[in-house]
């Protein structure tokens, strides 16, 4: 009896065939395809050959381009994310996946010292307003992971472990008396009432940033400056876009984010006065240092943070103050100067949960491209 019968050859020239495709593709021509991040094997490979050769494979397997282009398509057809930075959730929502978000929030990623290094730095912070006899309070707004955990992915929600960063950094700034508002079961308490955070953009809106202004004011002891969502919030209405749509190459989603656009007073003048001869040193772009006189009686007020509060936040701080600046918080390296110089009856310091480390880099450095810092 033949090895293979007559018929079953045909199909044994199809898988030979078949299995020399990719060392065909090797050599043929190719469709094009993002940049090659690694061009040829590291150094003596066959030390660790598994680690040093998977990311030179990654980059030079036959047939490339059209490989990662049909993978790219099938992706559209299924309505799911690209790339890496982008986590898709219950019903559709999205997740940043940047600065190990998702690790962070469901307790996987616990930073001792990082901790430690961030409390010492607010205990100064504490220190340095104090001795000008203002107000000082800790801020951070969660990540949406955090918030929203019902809506992670089930393998994710099954994870959820404690105690998390949040929950140390918490205990901490309590043992050591510094002022800190827990915002997440506030946000969780407003969540039965409706979303705190968007669907499909990294940050929170609007009615998330006013229960966290509102917090914050109570927190240093001026409940006066507390404002009604009816007086600050309108009608929701539909919100294009979103920065997780365009990083995860989606068009759009359904059901659309909504928003809650501020009233006036609470939207921000056009003709506010700056305030000359504070800041100084080179800018940042992105987030440039405003300093501003509202023409009107209240505290001064000044907000160390970054997209969570730079606009969400401005016109109420214009409304509720006699002057106010805005600066990002630079992972710990806002020019501090700048207290002196103003000497706010508040300070607010107010890193997102993600941003929360002290950097040993210059933001110019490390910001990221989706602007959510």
């Amino acid at each position: 009896m033949p090895l293979l019968m007559a018929f079953r050859r045909w199909w044994a020239l199809f898988f030979v065939a078949l299995l020399t495709l990719p060392t065909i593709g090797l050599v043929a021509p190719d469709m094009p395809g993002p940049m090659r991040t690694v061009l040829e094997p590291e150094v003596r490979w066959w030390e660790h050959a598994s680690e040093r050769l998977d990311p030179y494979i990654n980059n030079s397997f036959g047939f490339r381009g059209a490989v990662l282009a049909a993978h790219q398509r099938y992706l559209r057809f299924i309505d799911a994310p690209q790339g890496e930075r982008v986590l898709q959730g219950e019903n559709g929502t999205l997740f940043i996946r940047d600065n190990h978000a998702l690790e962070q929030s469901i307790g996987h990623l616990v930073r001792p010292e990082m901790i430690r290094a961030f409390v010492a730095y607010a205990r100064s912070l504490d220190d340095q307003v104090s001795a000008l006899g203002g107000r000082f309070v800790v801020l951070i707004p969660p990540n949406a992971h955090t918030v929203n955990l019902a809506e992670l992915p089930a393998y994710a929600r099954r994870q959820k472990q404690t105690p998390t960063e949040y929950d140390l950094i918490a205990a901490a700034l309590a043992a050591d008396k510094v002022p800190f508002v827990d915002l997440r079961p506030l946000l969780a308490a407003a969540g039965a009432q409706g979303r705190t955070y968007f669907r499909y953009d990294t940050h929170w809106n609007e009615r998330g940033a006013l229960i966290a202004f509102n917090a914050a004011m109570a927190a240093v002891g001026r409940p006066d400056l507390e404002v009604a969502a009816s007086a600050a919030l309108g009608p929701a209405a539909v919100k294009p876009g979103g920065d997780l749509l365009r990083l995860g190459g989606l068009d759009h989603r359904d059901p659309p984010d909504q928003r809650y656009p501020w009233r006036a007073p609470f939207t921000k003048p056009e003709n506010l006065a700056p305030i000359p001869g504070l800041v100084q040193g080179p800018e940042n772009k992105v987030f440039i240092t405003e300093a501003a006189t509202t023409g009107h009686a209240g505290p001064r007020i000044m907000v160390a943070g970054d997209s969570f509060t730079q606009s969400f936040w401005a016109g109420l701080l214009a409304a509720q103050s006699s002057a106010f600046v805005w600066t990002h918080h630079q992972g710990c390296q806002f020019d501090r100067g700048l207290i002196d110089r103003f000497r706010p009856d508040i300070l607010i310091y107010a890193p997102t949960e993600r941003f929360v480390p002290c950097q040993k880099r210059p933001l110019s450095e490390i910001i990221t491209t989706d602007g959510a810092r």
